[in-house]
C-alpha cells in the first residue's frame, strides 16, 4: 500500500513529520526521503541488500507513515456503502482487503481493515489520508485518527515467523491478528497481525509507541536487518502487487484485476459506473535489457512501475492493460513519450517472485 519516494539522501532535514523510530533509524544510519508529509528512511546498508535481507531471511520496515483511523460501531452501519467490500461486517481477530471509489467508480484509496470488539480499526494509505477522512464525513462516518498516537512495524521474510515466536507472538491464518494485552483499547497496546506487502511470510505490529520501539529493537537483536521504503518497493513490484496512487490513478478496481474485493451483492457508492465492465489485470514485463520504467508505453499497454529486481537480476515493470493481456513470453517494444527510447522486453505473469505467505 507505499513504497515510492523521493531519494534526499543522508541527513535530509526538510519538511515533514518524523516516525516515532527516526532517531532509532538514525543511530543504524537510514537515508531519509520525504513521502506525503513524512520523513522516512529510504535505505540504511543499499536496497538490494535489504532486498535481499527480507527473500532470504527477515527484514523490519518502519511503516508508521500509514494512517490508522477508528471507526466506532455506531458507525458500522453507514460505513458499508463506501466500502467494496463487506468491511462492515469485518470479524473481530480478522481483516480485509477493500477499495473506496468515487461515484464515477474510481479509486480513492485501497485499505485493509480490522476487526475490533469496538469496531473498526481502518489502515490507510498516507498520501489519501487526508481524502479519505473528508469522504468519511461527507457521508456521516466520524473516524478517529489515531496516526499520531501510534507506531507501526512490518517484518518480512523466511525467518519472520521464527522472530514472533522468539517474542512471544502468535501468528494465526494470514490476515488475522491477535491483541498483545486484550482486546479492550488494544490500539493502546498492540495488534500483531500475520500480513504484509513482500509477498513474503511475516507480521504487522500497530501499537503503543513505546511498545513499538522496543519491540523494533528486540526484532533487531533477533536478527532482522533494518530495511526501508525503498526495498519495499521492490519487493511489492516483485510480488506484483498495485501502489496506491501509481498503478490505482484514475482507475477503476477492474482496470487492475480488483474484482475479487468486490462484493457484487452489495450497493457501494461507484458499483453503477463499474458493474457489468470488463476486468483485466496488471500484468508484468521483464526487460531484454535496461530498467522499465513509470511512463513508457506500447500498444498493449502502459507501464506504471519499474525497477531493478535484485532476486531475478533483470529489469522488470508492472503495466496497466489497454486490451486484453497478452500470453506471457510476447514480445512487447515500449516507448518513453518524451524521449522516444524504446525498450524491449516480454510479457510476464505476476507475480514475478512466488508469494511465500501461508494461504488462508
Amino acid at each position: 500500500m507505499t513504497g515510492e519516494g523521493k531519494r534526499e539522501g543522508e541527513g535530509y532535514n526538510g519538511e515533514g513529520k518524523r516516525t516515532p523510530l527516526a532517531a532509532t533509524e538514525e543511530g543504524l544510519g537510514a537515508r531519509f526521503q520525504a513521502f506525503h508529509g513524512w520523513i522516512t528512511p529510504l535505505y540504511f546498508s543499499s536496497i538490494t541488500s535489504e532486498v535481499l535481507s527480507v527473500r532470504h531471511s527477515a527484514g523490519v520496515f518502519d511503516v508508521s507513515h500509514m494512517g490508522r483511523l477508528l471507526v466506532s460501531g455506531d458507525d458500522l452501519p453507514r460505513i458499508g456503502e463506501l466500502f467494496t467490500n463487506n468491511v462492515e461486517s469485518t470479524k473481530k481477530a480478522r481483516m480485509k482487503y477493500s477499495y473506496m471509489l468515487r461515484p464515477d467508480g474510481t479509486i480513492i484509496d485501497d485499505l485493509v481493515s480490522y476487526g475490533l470488539e469496538e469496531g473498526l480499526l481502518l489502515v490507510v494509505n498516507a498520501s489519501a489520508l487526508s481524502a479519505d477522512l473528508a469522504w468519511l464525513d461527507e457521508h456521516g462516518v466520524h473516524a478517529e485518527d489515531v496516526t499520531d498516537k501510534t507506531a507501526m512495524i512490518a517484518v518480512q521474510g523466511p525467518s519472520a515467523s521464527g522472530i514472533a515466536s522468539s517474542l512471544g507472538f502468535h501468528l494465526g491464518q494470514w490476515f488475522s491478528f491477535e491483541s498483545i494485552d486484550g482486546w479492550e483499547s488494544c490500539w493502546k497496546t498492540g495488534i500483531v497481525s500475520r500480513s504484509g506487502y513482500t509477498g513474503e511470510d511475516g507480521f504487522e505490529l500497530i501499537g503503543d509507541i513505546e511498545l513499538v520501539k522496543d519491540v523494533y529493537n528486540r526484532v533487531l537483536s533477533l536478527g532482522a536487518s533494518p530495511a526501508g521504503l525503498g526495498a519495499r518497493d521492490v519487493l511489492r513490484i516483485e510480488a506484483g502487487y498495485a501502489l496506491s496512487g501509481v498503478e490505482t490513478a484514475g482507475r477503476t478496481p477492474l482496470d487492475i484485476g480488483g474484482g475479487r474485493f468486490i462484493k457484487w451483492q452489495k450497493n457501494f457508492i461507484g458499483r453503477s459506473a463499474i458493474e457489468g465492465k470488463q476486468e483485466r489485470s496488471l500484468f508484468g514485463v521483464v526487460s531484454d535489457g535496461g530498467i522499465p520504467r513509470a511512463g513508457f508505453i506500447s500498444d498493449e499497454g502502459l507501464i506504471t512501475s519499474g525497477t531493478f529486481s535484485p532476486t531475478l537480476k533483470r529489469g522488470i515493470g508492472l503495466v496497466v492493460p489497454f486490451h486484453e493481456v497478452p500470453a506471457p513470453g510476447t514480445p512487447i517494444t515500449f516507448t518513453d513519450p518524451e524521449t522516444q527510447r524504446k525498450l524491449s522486453g516480454k510479457a510476464a505473469a505476476l507475480p514475478f517472485v512466488p508469494w511465500r505467505y501461508p494461504m488462508s
